[in-house]
């Protein structure tokens, strides 16, 4: 079924990429130069002549007709010279248009941010799949979050000083760059509360083109699916009342079961649940709306009165990358994202609390002793 999909997609390209040529935008001197190429082919084919000397029933003669003549030399002469000057015009203004082209190119950065954590293995870069689409010189970034454990973290705080050394690598290319110059390139497999980190890292970059890795066709993609319309059941916002910490269970490609929050959490749980966790993940527009239910929700558990939120997430990258990009850092309470973990008796041994709501840097919260808690204000 892989080499099937594989092959389906390699014919889509193809498909795609004949139909782009076939449509492509051709700019005016492109049309100036094939016009005047015409004009010269017409004009000078009107002129012709046909030449036979030989036997003619029997006796010697010769034969000769054609259109020369039907055109005056003096008007074939002057289309002539037009349309030699059309072309080396055109062609002229070609090369302008691609050395312009060139120096805007030269201006253009995209910078790229592959995230790696849940494999040992280096496997296809991000790089190399962002469409040609996406102008501009490639610099790539690599966020290695690996612990060399095949997808095991089993010292979470030494992967935070490397998520923030990424943001200040991003401020430190930006420099001397106008920003319309600039497009911001992520794609990831890392850790849930990594993810979210660094999502909520980027958020003020900008537009960032979010890319993904598409299991069953084992590539890098774009989100440019349909969106099914699809959205969160939220369940649990009455059990939130009045209280100051609860759980926010996000449930977008598994369910969030219940005894698994048991082993670590005992505050209210508010569930947004897909009402099919099957379903495709890749519309940047569903994507977006779901951003703005995880916003909305936010907003009432705040104005309900909680000071701080434990954020589970069973969802995909690319969906924890922009949830965690619409996170209000200034006006929304505090929030710690926890790691699944199946085979540990706590299913979510450690959290990161986000530098959110006055906390100015990120730190790994244990939960091996006791239910989850915030560390205290210092």
């Amino acid at each position: 079924m892989k080499g099937i999909a594989m092959n389906w997609n390699t014919l889509d390209f193809v498909v795609r990429s004949l139909v782009s040529w076939f449509v492509r935008a051709r700019h005016a001197e492109s049309w100036i130069f094939r016009g005047a190429v015409a004009a010269l082919v017409a004009i000078h084919g009107a002129n012709w002549v046909f030449k036979y000397s030989g036997t003619i029933g029997g006796e010697s003669g010769s034969i000769e007709f054609g259109t020369a003549g039907a055109v005056p030399d003096s008007i074939l002469w002057i289309i002539t010279v037009v349309c030699i000057a059309l072309m080396l015009g055109s062609a002229v203004w070609a090369w302008i248009r691609y050395a312009n082209e060139q120096k805007r190119l030269a201006r253009k950065k995209v910078f790229v941010i592959e995230g790696r954590g849940l494999r040992d293995d280096d496997g296809s870069s991000l790089k190399s799949a962002v469409p040609e689409s996406i102008t501009g010189t490639r610099i790539d970034y690599m966020l290695d979050l690996r612990q060399r454990k095949d997808g095991v973290i089993v010292e979470p705080e030494d992967l935070l000083p490397p998520v923030a050394a990424m943001k200040t690598w991003v401020h430190q290319a930006q420099k001397g760059n106008e920003r319309s110059d600039l497009t911001t390139v992520y794609g990831g497999l890392t850790a849930v509360p990594l993810t979210f980190l660094t999502g909520l890292l980027l958020d003020d970059e900008g537009d960032i083109v979010v890319m993904d890795w598409d299991r069953v066709a084992s590539r890098w993609r774009l989100l440019d699916g349909q969106d099914d319309a699809s959205r969160f059941e939220i369940t649990g916002m009455e059990q939130a009342g009045a209280q100051r910490e609860v759980v926010l269970a996000i449930s977008a490609s598994y369910m969030v079961k219940t005894e698994d929050l048991a082993t670590t959490f005992d505050c209210p749980i508010v569930r947004m649940t897909l009402p099919d966790l099957q379903s495709s993940h890749w519309s940047q527009a569903r994507q977006s709306e779901l951003a703005d239910q995880f916003l909305g929700v936010l907003k009432k558990l705040d104005a309900m009165g909680v000071e701080q939120v434990h954020l589970v997430l069973a969802a995909q990258n690319s969906v924890v990358f922009n949830l965690a990009r619409r996170y209000d850092k200034r006006n929304l309470p505090r929030v710690a994202v926890y790691q699944f973990e199946r085979s540990q008796e706590r299913r979510y041994p450690w959290g990161i609390e986000m530098p959110v709501a006055g906390v100015n840097v990120a730190r790994v919260i244990q939960t091996d002793e006791g239910a989850a808690r915030f560390p205290e204000r210092t």
